[in-house]
């Protein structure tokens, strides 16, 4: 069954509705001109000067929208890079470093402490599945092969832009045991609705036999 593209599909529906709301405020702007021109006013039809607490309590209800778009993004990106554990994580050095490499359409993980490789196909059953530690710190060393990607962990409200040619460092702990999905949040391409991988959080003991075992025990 052929992946569906979410983007395209968007694009579809908005794009007509774009068009036509170009469409009827260009009709009525060549409109409001013509009949200016038909009627040749001397003057203009009102005086500005009367519209002064209309025009202010415009400026004031944008101002409020403005303000508050500016405030709630700011809000929500501070949310987004103090993520649950990355406070603790910046000031402890890492139990754990893993080079990612993100690829069109899925994801690598590389151990530094040992020759353990992750991977997969990013198909229904076969979504790698990272191991780290609970508790101790973790550093994603983050890169791709192709294009911009992004390395999105929802539950912990953590994301960081995956790029080719440079690597970007995320340090988080993860408090307790379980696991979770991650999804790259950068439209990639054809499969990207696709890409997703998952965390698993053991305890520092099975996650050194994990390491000693080549990556087969957990």
């Amino acid at each position: 069954m052929p992946f569906r593209n979410v983007f395209d599909e968007a694009l579809s529906v908005w794009a007509p509705i774009a068009a036509a709301v170009f469409f009827v405020v260009s009709v009525v702007l060549l409109g409001a001109i013509a009949l200016n021109r038909v009627k040749r006013r001397e003057k203009l039809p009102f005086e500005a000067s009367k519209n002064t607490p209309v025009e202010l309590g415009y400026v004031v209800v944008l101002g409020i929208i403005v303000g508050g778009l500016v405030f709630g993004s700011f809000l929500w990106n501070s949310r987004l890079h103090n993520g649950v554990g990355l406070a603790q994580a910046q000031v402890t050095t890492p139990a754990a470093r893993i080079n990612v490499t993100a690829y069109r359409w899925c994801w690598d993980f590389n151990y530094q402490a040992a020759p353990v490789h992750v991977t997969g196909q990013c198909t229904v059953g076969d979504f790698p599945t990272v191991v780290v530690p609970a508790g101790q710190p973790v550093e994603f060393n983050l890169t791709s092969d192709d294009v911009i990607h992004a390395f999105w962990l929802p539950d912990f409200a953590v994301k960081r832009d995956v790029m080719p040619d440079h690597v970007n460092t995320l340090r988080l702990v993860f408090p307790h045991e379980g696991r979770w999905r991650g999804r790259c949040s950068e439209f990639c391409g054809t499969h990207h609705v696709t890409m997703d991988f998952f965390v698993r959080v053991v305890s520092p003991e099975q996650y050194q036999q994990f390491l000693h075992s080549g990556g087969t025990a957990v």
